[in-house]
């Protein structure tokens, strides 16, 4: 009777030992009113601020997301409390708007969901906070994002002058500034044994018979019409400080669209033909500043996120959060 009895408390107490378990395995980072997030649900939010292009999340890291979802369960609790949650019906509207700015539908956006294996309850917490939060500001707090003229004049201002900072940055770069270019062309006349004197001789004459006849790199295949197995290889740009001074003079000394040599090769004679020389400007990069409706957006999600943290701070005293892992806690 007795085992019966360890039995039935084993069997009673196997799913709260199967949910502890369960939680272990998938590596619970934090609660939040009861609500675990693992590891696994931090790796799904890191992937899906990718696909909203959300750079600045991204480059948070795992700490950032992490903070990011806490934050959505306290907007979502919140909401609940003021019954001001949305319903499936409006998230769904919500993602069909955010699916044709992606040049996709609802179908589709699920699709790009499921490819990159973030799954669409992801997403959804992402929409209902918003909209749960927006409601919470406008309702309990009487919150309304109001952006003057003058706010996205000093906004457009500030845009212009750090982008005018950036290019002067890069402006002064050394890699922006000019440098002279040699286009060479390297003409290859091999020998089938490479020691054979008798034969390296006779391909420098060959060789000085196609430097006479060349008239710049465009006749090359010309210049070595009649002489037997010649191999034109490719133009090549060389920044004229990173040729060797030897070999930069013997250029100078030659000439754009002349020829020097012959010289001894890997294969046999060789020839360089000297193309021409230019000097190569950087172009400078084009700077498009943000139109004054992109301008006002801006603000506006500036307006916002200042009044987002001030009642976030109050909404997170009456929140219970436990972390399950310490190196997450906020220092």
């Amino acid at each position: 009777m007795r085992k019966c009895i360890y039995f039935l408390v084993f069997i009673g107490l196997a799913p709260l030992l199967f949910g502890v378990a369960q939680a272990a395995n998938q590596g619970v980072i934090v609660t939040v009113n009861d609500i675990p997030i693992t590891t696994f649900d931090i790796d799904q939010r890191l992937r899906l601020l990718k696909i909203l292009g959300d750079r600045q999340g991204v480059e948070g890291g795992r700490k950032k997301a992490l903070r990011m979802m806490i934050d959505e369960i306290i907007k979502i609790s919140e909401a609940k409390k003021y019954k001001a949650n949305p319903s499936e019906k409006e998230i769904d509207a919500q993602l069909g708007q955010m699916a044709k700015g992606m040049n996709t539908d609802a179908a589709g956006l699920k699709a790009k969901l499921q490819k990159q294996n973030i799954a669409i309850a992801s997403l959804k917490q992402y929409v209902e906070a918003q909209i749960a939060f927006n409601r919470i500001l406008s309702g309990k707090y009487q919150v309304k994002i109001k952006v003057e003229p003058a706010d996205v004049d000093k906004k457009l201002a500030e845009i212009e002058q750090d982008m005018g900072k950036k290019l002067n940055a890069i402006m002064k770069d050394p890699r922006m500034k000019p440098v002279e270019v040699y286009t060479i062309l390297e003409i290859d006349l091999p020998v089938e044994i490479a020691d054979d004197a008798m034969l390296l001789q006779a391909r420098a004459v060959e060789a000085n018979q196609f430097i006479k006849n060349f008239k710049g790199c465009g006749s090359a295949r010309e210049a070595a019409s009649g002489i037997f197995n010649v191999k034109i290889g490719k133009k090549i740009d060389a920044v004229a400080d990173k040729i060797p001074k030897q070999l930069r003079q013997a250029l100078e000394d030659v000439g754009p669209g002349k020829a020097m040599g012959p010289m001894r090769g890997p294969t046999g004679i060789q020839v360089i033909g000297f193309c021409d020389k230019r000097v190569v400007k950087p172009e400078a990069p084009k700077v498009t500043l943000p139109t004054r409706q992109q301008a006002e957006i801006v603000v506006s999600n500036e307006k916002y996120a200042a009044v987002e943290g001030k009642y976030l701070a109050i909404m997170r005293k009456s929140a219970l959060i436990e972390y399950k892992d310490p190196s997450y806690a906020p220092q």
